[in-house]
């Protein structure tokens, strides 16, 4: 009765070998056809990240990017407008009515575990920047600066800063599509933007690329040091193609 016991167990075992085997000669005859490459798969972790301290929390999330150090960074927009203000900002309210929530602070830093290292951004009493009305996108560049950008009605600029918060300079002027109480498109401004909507970075060429934008119709080449734009094309200002690979590898 034993040796059949053990005989069974010794077939069962085999079995499960056999077809986890199988399963996985399949899997890599699947990827192997015709030089395919599996898919990733990619799953939600609801406990990330973790939760906010202050009884804080995230509105609209409009840009995330991903550090030298493999921290993730976040940018949200906090105004009033993008929550349901007595029911969700109860202790922002005046008098408060709840103990939760009031809106985080724009920029949000975590680590590779969700743990929330800094936080900083929004607009400022000194008068040295300002603050885009409606921030959209986060880009953190090969010397761990922060961009950015904005697309609200009069936004016309990009801030940097460096990693902790601390403001480098203005690229463009904020108001500078706005003549009166119109809005002027202006593709060929050597200055300033229209609503820039995404930043990418050439670190070889200390340059930075500006999608520029919801408003003005162009792509835009900025220095990363000077905050001078070099060169520019697009839909108003067709500077010809021969910007286009370097365009593609930068975004």
């Amino acid at each position: 009765m034993h040796k059949r016991n053990l005989a069974i167990g010794i077939g069962l075992v085999a079995t499960i070998t056999v077809i986890a085997c199988s399963a996985n000669a399949m899997d890599d005859m699947a990827a192997s056809q015709d030089g395919a490459i599996m898919a990733p798969m990619f799953q939600v972790d609801p406990f990330w990240p973790k939760p906010l301290p202050n009884h804080w929390i995230q509105g609209a999330t409009i840009g995330v990017d991903v550090d030298s150090r493999d921290d993730v960074w976040l940018v949200h927009r906090n105004t009033p407008d993008q929550f349901a203000g007595r029911t969700e900002l109860g202790s922002a309210q005046d008098p408060p009515l709840s103990e939760c929530c009031s809106p985080a602070p724009p920029v949000l830093h975590f680590d590779s575990d969700g743990n929330l290292v800094d936080y900083w951004g929004g607009p400022t009493d000194t008068g040295e920047y300002v603050w885009p009305v409606s921030n959209h996108g986060i880009t953190v560049d090969h010397m761990d600066n922060v961009w950015i950008g904005g697309n609200g009605r009069a936004d016309s600029h990009v801030l940097k800063f460096a990693r902790d918060g601390t403001f480098l300079m203005s690229v463009g002027k904020y108001g500078a599509r706005l003549v009166g109480e119109e809005l002027v498109r202006d593709s060929h401004d050597m200055e300033s933007f229209g609503r820039v909507a995404k930043i990418g970075i050439d670190a070889e060429a200390n340059e930075a690329y500006f999608a520029d934008g919801y408003f003005n119709k162009r792509v835009a080449v900025v220095d990363m040091d000077s905050g001078e734009i070099k060169r520019y094309w697009g839909a108003y200002g067709n500077e010809g193609q021969r910007y286009e690979l370097r365009y593609q590898k930068a975004l």
